[in-house]
């Protein structure tokens, strides 16, 4: 370690110290004692006559009054007379100029830095920033930099050293995501265009065809898709994972009151009834293809045992869809299908003299190719389906045989679509199908077989966005193969349109049209069309309130009875945590017909616990 000399104060208390010493050591053979070189340290002498001390001056110097000046960092004492003294010690006041070295190591001699000229008097300089002399100079279409590019001196000193380029646009900050080009963006009046989340997350625009829609009602319910305002949900369901698949379990116990169940004119005796509603939702999660499974079912008992027939029928809605993705722009769609039910109360199609309702088991499934052409794309589907009718026994203890009433259904639909952009795609549908019974005629004697076409135009929404879905409207017309049965024909809508009008507030919209069997002579069948609309509002994130209303109408072809529908339903969803939930409901049920005597109405109230996982 380098070693400094000792300070002026630490000589001066050294010979303050020994100055006794120096007073008892004998002195010299001189007579007269001489003076102590360390005197002057103490108290300046004066020689002559000390009632007229002679005046001191300081001393003069040939040499400019700049070379008189110390050097910087060296302290010279000033005089003692005829100045102010300064006192205090500036910074590195007693250090020595050379001193011991213990580490031995190689002196680092510092290169002296050109001093810059000092600009003249009354003038004002602006620095220019100057890029290194190798870099080379900007474009002349880059405004100038703010800043100069400073690189490091030590750096650029050494050999063979490679200067970085300077940065091409000014001022320096990170580079955005997505760079366009140049040329594009230094055009007057141009605007970058923001690129759509769907380039960020390589996903598709749309949802496959075949993807059934998603499902908002009510959002207490799991949904078949993420819905956007259940996104951030905290009551939503976690589910069960089993490998690579979600399973969502639930289930609904409710408990109501129905003032006409039988939906008879006029109103007949209500009845408290209870609903047990099972649902299982399964989600694949994988990164190609996909497997779907979406399992409802419910079954309503009435505690009044009067009803005639009775009213306590199952039902169940079963739907599996898969895709194959075989290329980039190749798919392979799969479907398989259950459906249970009954006819409705009211309808014509129940005989006089039954002890239960009729059960129908349809069954069926798809098999389809997706091909994208660019942002052209085209969808083939072949659909096989058989309806089966289930015995029914009659009030005097015989049974009805309904065998007679089974059918298959073949089909095919050709979709094609040009997708504008990722949220907007147009599309033509048509499609046919042909039905054909077990038995040649039915119990009155008709054939019943039948062929079916539509034709339809149609928009498809994004999966993103507000809106999201697709509707189609076009016609709809079905032959019989006995002349005694006259065309069904006429206009059709389907379609499900789901709309995010805020963070809080959904609105779904639900229309479908179909084409149904009968069993009365000379009635080829009912054309039914239904449009419902629902609006699902978050009052706090564990209380949503809801409202329904719903239009039908029933054309029986060949009995002249024209039916229309209407309902209004409303309530409140509470959600206790994501395990329970409870619900209320309220609905009003009506029909108007031109045939007298089926008119009716029906009010009902329905509680509703549902357990989810």
């Amino acid at each position: 370690m380098p070693r400094r000399c000792r300070s002026v104060s630490g000589l001066l208390r050294l010979g303050l110290a020994t100055a006794p010493l120096y007073l008892a050591a004998p002195a010299p053979g001189d007579a007269q004692t001489p003076y102590p070189h360390y005197a002057d340290l103490l108290q300046p002498a004066l020689d002559g006559n000390p009632a007229n001390p002679p005046s001191f001056s300081p001393p003069q110097s040939s040499a400019p009054p700049s070379a008189q000046a110390p050097p910087a960092g060296k302290f010279t004492p000033p005089s003692r007379l005829g100045v102010t003294p300064v006192y205090g010690s500036p910074q590195a006041f007693g250090a020595g100029d050379t001193g011991f070295d213990s580490s031995n190591t190689a002196k680092r001699r510092r290169k002296a830095r050109p001093q810059a000229a000092a600009p003249p008097q009354n003038q004002t300089f602006y620095p220019v920033p100057q890029p290194p002399p190798d870099v080379p100079s900007l474009p002349p279409t880059l405004p100038a930099p703010p800043v100069p590019v400073v690189f490091p001196a030590k750096a650029a000193s050494r050999p063979g050293a490679t200067l970085p380029p300077p940065p091409q646009q000014w001022p320096i900050s990170n580079p955005p995501p997505i760079v366009y080009p140049l040329a594009a963006a230094n055009r007057p009046g141009a605007t970058l265009p923001i690129p759509p989340p769907e380039d960020f997350q390589g996903s598709a625009s749309t949802p496959p065809p075949g993807t059934p829609p998603p499902n908002t009602l009510p959002l207490g319910a799991v949904p078949h898709a993420t819905l956007p305002i259940a996104a951030g949900d905290p009551y939503e369901a976690l589910g069960i994972r089993a490998g690579s698949f979600l399973i969502l379990p639930a289930v609904e116990l409710s408990a109501g009151y129905n003032n006409n169940p039988q939906h008879a004119s006029p109103s007949g005796p209500g009845s408290a009834d209870y609903i047990v509603a099972p649902e299982l939702h399964l989600r694949s999660d994988w990164s190609r293809n996909s497997l779907t499974a979406d399992i409802a079912g419910s079954y309503i008992w009435y505690q009044n045992p009067s009803f005639v027939p009775s009213l306590n029928v199952p039902f169940l809605n079963a739907k599996v869809d898969g895709t194959l993705d075989v290329a980039r722009d190749t798919k392979i769609l799969l479907e398989g299908r259950t459906i249970v039910s009954t006819d409705n109360p009211g309808s014509p199609n129940i005989q006089a003299g039954l002890a239960h309702l009729p059960i129908d088991t349809t069954v069926g499934g798809t098999l389809g190719l997706v091909q994208d052409f660019s942002r052209f794309e085209v969808t083939l589907k072949g659909t096989l389906d058989r309806s089966m009718y289930a015995n029914a026994g009659l009030t005097d203890g015989l049974t009805a045989n309904f065998d007679w009433r089974a059918f298959d259904q073949y089909g095919g639909i050709l979709r094609l679509g040009y997708e504008f952009d990722p949220g907007f795609k147009p599309f033509i549908e048509v499609d046919a199908d042909k039905r054909i019974h077990d038995s040649p005629v039915d119990i009155n004697g008709e054939d019943r077989n039948s062929v079916g076409t539509s034709g339809k135009l149609g928009l498809s929404f994004g999966t993103t966005g507000a809106l999201t879905g697709e509707i189609a409207a076009g016609y709809m017309q079905r032959d019989y193969q006995d002349p005694a049965l006259p065309t069904i024909a006429g206009p059709a809508v389907d379609g499900t349109l789901v709309w995010q009008a805020s963070a809080l507030t959904t609105a779904k919209l639900t229309a479908t049209s179909t084409i149904g069997e009968s069993v009365l002579a000379g009635v080829s069948g009912s054309f039914s069309r239904d449009l419902n609309l629902e609006v699902d509002h978050a009052l706090r994130t564990w209380l949503i309130a809801f409202a329904q209303a719903g239009y039908g109408n029933d054309d029986y072809v060949g009995l002249g009875r024209d039916d229309d529908r209407y309902f209004v339903a409303g309530g409140l969803t509470y959600k206790l945590n994501r395990d329970m939930q409870l619900k209320g409901t309220v609905r009003e049920d009506w029909l108007t017909s031109n045939v007298s005597g089926v008119a009716y109405s029906a009010t009902s109230f329905l509680l509703t616990m549902r357990l989810q996982r």
